[in-house]
């Protein structure tokens, strides 16, 4: 079994080729779109992903921590997975139908036109995308090897395929095929683990769980999700244009931080199960850590350099959407610790009351915030309401583990940080000061921070990160 390290490695190589995709293909797509064109396709898809949320409600977190627990046993794997699948595909038929529905009494939604249909395939081949089931084998070289190859081809065909205002559903239709081919390529490297038989489901065992977790990923889903399409219906597509392309860059960012829980959650599920909270602590000071590490020069980044991102980004005509991408930016730290602490130590402890709590918590600050804010402030607006929401949660996440695991938020770790972090203003500040182009702005500022946090990574930090990274890309081993 790959130490965590290893893991980290893998996940982290696949963040970075998550941040090439957009920096590669967004500059292209803005300009050939338009910012009518990207409100559009963002809209329809929100609500795809809203669907796939109803459909996949807490499997995730489930499938992770059960696959997790039962890898070492073949037979029990096989149930565990055709119980979950099942359980998976009633849900999904159901949410289809129900969208079908909806679309044929909408005449809004007809007014798509082929978005719609290139929506369903992209939430029926959700179904068999099982991601939750590679991530709880610990699969993370397997994982980051096939999307990396996906997203190779997504690129080339855009830029092949895509030339026009009005190839919007060419480019919805590639964007949909990347769930495509990574739910063929997971359906059939699956047979190498495991045999199955959906006549042998019992999908009732995990019904709780399922519901549980999945009312906290739609309630936390409400803060991005529906963000975008409250604000067009608010104000209208141009701010909601601005605020999809604030949030589109933080897509990306935020991936990294996913990293570090989606590597975690697996090995936390069985540390937990063999009650071993000493190394539960150990994994959650390096999981910090690693988030500080990463997220500061980032924030820095973006705070210093927003209106040279957004103009090199997605071009002109997307000002607005500045403002919106700095607030965002703030919160790196707030969500990257309300996923270590929810989905790292909350979810393996199985508390998910307390988790659905904590999202409708978040959901009532979101709500009486839009109210008070978004028809005034608009995109910035939105951006104020969701960083407060998901505050909210961390809040009440933090109080349940410190009384759970008598582990809580490190506080002293987040000031050090902030110190640490000074430099990089300095850095920014001086090539702000040196030069006035926004290429040569980011490509003298980002190799400055990089070398910056490598020098934190190994004086300060001490996570062996970069270690394990050159040892995946040389093939070389270190065991954690």
């Amino acid at each position: 079994m790959a130490s965590v390290k290893q893991n980290l490695a893998y996940s982290t190589l696949l963040t970075m080729s998550t941040y090439l995709v957009p920096l590669i293909v967004f500059p292209y797509i803005s300009r050939t779109l338009g910012v009518g064109g990207i409100g559009i396709v963002d809209t329809i898809d929100n609500m795809i992903d809203y669907c796939i949320l109803f459909s996949m409600m807490g499997l995730t977190s489930v499938g992770v921590r059960e696959i997790a627990k039962n890898k070492d046993n073949p037979e029990a794997l096989s149930q565990t997975f055709t119980d979950l699948f099942a359980l998976n595909l009633c849900s999904t038929a159901f949410i289809a139908l129900a969208f079908v529905l909806i679309v044929a009494l909408s005449p809004t939604l007809q007014g798509y036109g082929m978005l719609v249909p290139i929506g369903i395939l992209k939430l029926t081949a959700n179904l068999f995308w099982i991601e939750w089931f590679y991530t709880g084998l610990e699969e993370f070289r397997y994982i980051t090897l096939r999307s990396i190859i996906l997203r190779t081809i997504f690129v080339l065909a855009v830029f092949l395929l895509v030339h026009c205002e009005t190839d919007i559903t060419v480019y919805y239709t590639l964007f949909t095929g990347i769930t495509v081919g990574n739910a063929v390529c997971n359906w059939y490297h699956k047979r190498s683990y495991l045999h199955w038989n959906l006549r042998r489901a019992n999908i009732k065992r995990y019904l709780k769980p399922f519901f549980m977790l999945g009312i906290f990923a739609m309630l936390s889903a409400i803060y991005f999700k529906l963000s975008l399409p409250v604000l067009s219906f608010i104000t209208n597509n141009q701010e909601a244009g601005n605020y999809a392309t604030a949030t589109r860059v933080y897509q990306v960012v935020i991936a990294l931080i996913s990293t570090l829980t989606a590597v975690m959650i697996p090995r936390m599920s069985v540390l937990m199960k063999e009650n071993k909270i000493d190394k539960v602590r150990k994994y959650t000071d390096m999981a910090f850590k690693l988030l500080f590490l990463f997220s500061f020069p980032i924030i820095c980044f973006v705070e210093l350099f927003s209106p040279d991102i957004i103009r090199l980004f997605a071009g002109t005509g997307f000002e607005g959407a500045i403002m919106p991408m700095r607030i965002i930016m703030l919160q790196l730290i707030v969500i990257g610790a309300e996923k270590i602490i929810v989905l790292q130590l909350l979810i393996p402890l199985r508390k998910d009351i307390t988790i659905v709590k904590a999202g409708f918590a978040g959901v009532i600050v979101w709500t009486l915030l839009t109210i008070l804010l978004v028809p005034k402030f608009s995109s910035m607006g939105t951006a104020i309401v969701w960083v407060a929401a998901e505050t909210t949660v961390l809040i009440i996440a933090t109080i349940e583990t410190n009384r759970s695991l008598e582990i809580c938020f490190p506080f002293r770790q987040l000031f050090l940080s902030v110190g640490f972090a000074i430099p990089y203003l300095l850095i920014g500040w001086l090539v702000l000061m040196i030069t006035h182009q926004p290429v040569i702005r980011i490509l003298l500022c980002i190799p400055l921070f990089v070398t910056y946090a490598s020098v934190l990574e190994t004086k300060v930090y001490q996570t062996g990160i970069i270690k394990a990274i050159f040892n995946v890309i040389f093939k070389t081993s270190d065991h954690a």
